[in-house]
């Protein structure tokens, strides 16, 4: 049964959005299931994203979601790597339903969900499905987040990807305590990850990950924030010398959202499948990315980077200065009358039960 209630009247569906999309047709393929509709009747949904098919939300999540829902019956529409639009803009496409499903993310969407940077604070965890399932309790239906910053702008959160674990990756200067990234020049994805940045001492430089690569060769920044398993795609290995290893500086939480009026145009039948396909694509991520973390890693190692690992005292350290970044992230959002210590305190409760859960499987 499905965790979701449909309610109000139900509003005619898209039944095909190519015609609104002519100048920017994908090629069809059997893993996205892009196959012309063959169940006539029945919905077709779109979904929007800016990654590559390749890439590890691509390849464990968005494949697996679509797969399900072709295997049950339900036709989609798959436009990959920007093509609908940036990551800022795919948030209201979603709500102007010019697209079904697609990312929501809060590192983007500071401004309009910086209650759900949560999930990007440090020193939570470094298992992908602990930190997806503990987003998740945030984000159901009854859920904190869900209420506070989807729900009113129209948007149901299906499935989370999240990266956890990022770890600090320089070009030159070797990074094992606090002092040492005092002053770098640091890439941040943004949202939470800033107000880490700022209380290390780190000078945050906004930009997206695929620009990485060239900022370092070029020592426009000094280094990044990144996890193991986002190394590969970008090429990082060859232009970072250095990396922490088991410093945990946080995460990039996505959600997978689904705008309201299409749910509510679903049958009770057609949301249980829905439903059921994004929680097989939430496993196979978080399992596919937990996976990959220790390949990539085998990768940094064999192009000659060197590990910092961060034990001792400067565990103590970072711990010092990553417990302040979380209550300041709270206390920001408190004194802008937001429950940002409410959600702080909710979300490390879910990771300790899922932590828990996890450990007696």
């Amino acid at each position: 049964m499905s965790r979701y209630k449909s309610s109000g009247p139900r509003p005619k569906l898209k039944r095909s959005l190519l015609p609104l999309v002519t100048s920017v047709m994908v090629a069809v393929t059997a893993t996205a299931g892009c196959a012309p509709a063959e169940n006539p009747g029945s919905p077709t949904l779109s979904l929007a994203d800016s990654y590559s098919p390749k890439h590890p939300f691509g390849k464990y999540g968005v494949s697996v979601f679509l797969d399900k829902l072709k295997e049950d019956g339900i036709d989609t529409e798959y436009y990959p790597s920007g093509q609908m639009g940036n990551a800022e803009d795919l948030a209201s496409l979603i709500s102007t339903d010019n697209i079904d499903i697609g990312p929501a993310s809060a590192a983007y969407l500071e401004d309009k969900l910086p209650l759900s940077s949560v999930g990007d604070l440090p020193m939570m965890t470094t298992d992908a499905c602990v930190a997806s399932d503990s987003m998740m309790d945030l984000l159901d239906e009854d859920g904190t987040l869900y209420k506070e910053e989807y729900e009113d702008r129209g948007l149901r959160p299906l499935w989370v990807s999240i990266i956890p674990g990022y770890e600090v990756m320089t070009s030159k200067a070797k990074v094992e305590d606090p002092t040492d990234v005092r002053g770098l020049l640091l890439r941040s994805s943004g949202g939470a990850f800033d107000v880490t940045m700022e209380t290390i001492g780190a000078s945050a430089v906004s930009m997206s990950a695929a620009d990485t690569f060239e900022a370092m060769t070029r020592n426009t920044v000094d280094g990044t924030a990144m996890p193991f398993v986002s190394v590969p795609s970008y090429n990082l290995e060859q232009v970072a010398n250095y990396s922490t290893k088991g410093l945990n500086l946080g995460s990039v939480g996505i959600p997978y959202v689904i705008s309201e009026r299409t749910w509510d145009g679903l049958t009770p039948q057609e949301q249980d499948k829905v439903t059921d396909a994004a929680a097989q694509a939430q496993q196979s991520l978080c399992a596919g990315l937990n996976k990959e973390k220790s390949e990539a890693e085998s990768l940094m190692k064999d192009a000659g980077v060197e590990f910092v690992p961060i034990t001792g005292d400067a565990k103590d350290q970072w711990t010092s200065e990553l417990s302040r970044a979380k209550s300041d992230w709270a206390t920001s959002l408190d004194s802008a009358g937001l429950p940002g210590t409410e959600v702080l305190t909710e979300f490390e409760k879910a990771v300790t039960k899922n932590e828990r859960n996890r450990s007696n499987a």
